[in-house]
């Protein structure tokens, strides 16, 4: 979809193209899309990180907790968003084996154990080995205020390379 069509289809299409660009946050979408024509696609996506920037730390977590958690069997064979489902495929995430989608069963539990929110990571471009990698890292991390600034930039950045992929120039 390139900037002029972007520009020029009505609010519910812009919406429902873009509504899980944070996850199941369709409100900054609804605010992003007043702010219509966009110039190009950096000023697109530069005006949904700024919504995103502006909003109160609680609805930040909230979001964060509204992501899925990484290789869960059960989401990925009930369903995920579609931007999810994605994502996850690249990575390998949907083919782990039964000993793989254990342990990150119980990464996943440890995690918000630990941090009350679930573990987020921009896994576009990354492997099964790198993810797991990543995953025990932030684990080993103690300060819970440290873990929820990393999970906000990992959500802006998951914003942003799914802004990337969806509009073309």
């Amino acid at each position: 979809m390139n900037i002029n069509n972007i520009n020029q289809i009505d609010k519910i299409d812009f919406i429902s193209s873009f509504e899980n660009i944070f996850e199941e946050s369709k409100f900054i979408t609804e605010i992003v899309e007043t702010k219509r024509p966009f110039k190009n696609k950096n000023h697109m996506i530069s005006n949904f990180l700024m919504i995103f920037d502006d909003l109160e730390q609680e609805i930040k977590i909230n979001i964060i907790k509204k992501h899925p958690d990484l290789a869960d069997k059960v989401k990925i064979n009930k369903g995920l968003s579609r931007l999810s489902d994605d994502e996850q495929s690249r990575s390998g995430l949907k083919d782990c084996t039964e000993d793989e989608f254990l342990m990150f069963q119980k990464l996943n539990y440890n995690f918000k154990e630990k941090f009350n929110i679930p573990f987020i990571l921009a896994v576009r471009n990354k492997n099964k080995n790198e993810i797991i990698e990543d995953f025990k890292n932030r684990l080993n991390n103690s300060d819970v205020e440290k873990e929820i600034e990393i999970s906000i930039n990992q959500v802006r950045e998951i914003a942003k390379l799914r802004l990337e992929e969806i509009i073309n120039e």
